[in-house]
């Protein structure tokens, strides 16, 4: 398996684990879930996006 694979995946799961963590708070407040909390999920989805990229790209760079 390519390095840049495997850390490129590294990252994902760590933002998408972070992504479910966010969500399980925002449900647990008593105003619920709201749009603010949908923006910030994606916002974190967006950086995880790009922090993949960037981590794909410098050990690509780099080999």
């Amino acid at each position: 398996m390519n390095t840049a694979y495997k850390w490129m995946g590294i990252v994902f799961a760590v933002g998408i684990a972070l992504m479910v963590i966010e969500y399980h708070l925002a449900t647990k407040k008593k105003e619920g879930f709201t749009p603010i909390d949908r923006s910030r999920i994606l916002g974190i989805f967006g950086l995880t996006i790009f922090f993949c990229l960037l981590v794909g790209g410098v050990i690509w760079l780099t080999d």
